[in-house]
């Protein structure tokens, strides 16, 4: 189990992209880091829009957008200043 509350959260993003570069710069440094995923729509909601697809006879997500992601990296709070430094140039 990871202990968030000893981390502090560095990013919060829904672009795959912007969190790739930024777990890539951390590494480089070797600071540890989490990322975390979370689903915009959550498990209620997805289920919701899976029964009605099926009542329509459409495929998933036909003609609708990708299900939403939420990605947060967290570092050691010893770390923070030091990446968000090298993350954000300041």
């Amino acid at each position: 189990m990871i202990l968030y509350f000893l981390m502090k959260k560095l990013v919060t993003d829904t672009s795959g992209e912007e969190v790739r570069r930024v777990t890539e710069i951390l590494k480089v440094q070797k600071i540890k880091h989490v990322v975390r995923t979370v689903r915009s729509r959550g498990s209620i909601g997805t289920a919701m829009d899976s029964r009605t697809y099926a009542r329509a006879n459409l495929a998933m997500y036909k003609g609708a957008s990708m299900p939403n992601y939420v990605y947060m990296v967290y570092v050691n709070r010893g770390d923070f200043e030091n990446a968000r430094d090298l993350v954000y140039g300041d």
